[in-house]
């Protein structure tokens, strides 16, 4: 059975957690957020997440399984005439899923937020070694628009 024939993009809830977890393995695989290493509590990390109206964590489910996520959150601006501006963060699809329109479809609901927010721009950074996920933007009309920085903390 083709896992992606039923695919819905859907918020996320509280019950996702688990498999957003498992999914996010995907980025690194050294990686394992349901070790005990770090300290993070991801349950209270969730309650905050999903208390914040300015975001939401959109699951991608076919088959009754988590096949993909995304991140999406406004932010308000005092440039731009007013106009708030969107972030898509923690794209990720599983493995296996990929090339099958997971990806394209959380995008598109992303698109279809950050619009009904008023937003003048949706805005997505990725890893430079990603050179797949780079091409995969593209390919959906993204267009690299600067060169970006980041600071690690």
């Amino acid at each position: 059975m083709d896992v992606t024939s039923d695919l819905i993009v859907r918020p996320a809830a509280g019950q996702d957690l688990p498999s957003l977890l498992e999914l996010y393995r995907e980025f690194d695989q050294a990686y394992d957020p349901l070790s005990d290493e770090g300290g993070v509590d991801y349950r209270s990390l969730w309650l905050q997440v999903a208390a914040d109206p300015r975001q939401q964590v959109l699951a991608a489910v076919g088959g009754g399984v988590l096949l993909g996520s995304a991140t999406v959150v406004i932010v308000p601006n005092l440039g731009h005439h007013g106009r708030p501006w969107a972030a898509v963060e923690n794209v990720v699809v599983r493995r296996d899923c990929r090339g099958r329109g997971v990806g394209t479809a959380l995008l598109t609901e992303a698109g279809r937020i950050a619009r009904s927010h008023g937003c003048y721009k949706l805005a997505l950074t990725t890893n430079l070694q990603r050179r797949q996920a780079h091409a995969f933007y593209r390919h959906l009309g993204w267009q690299q628009t600067h060169a970006g920085f980041s600071l690690l903390l």
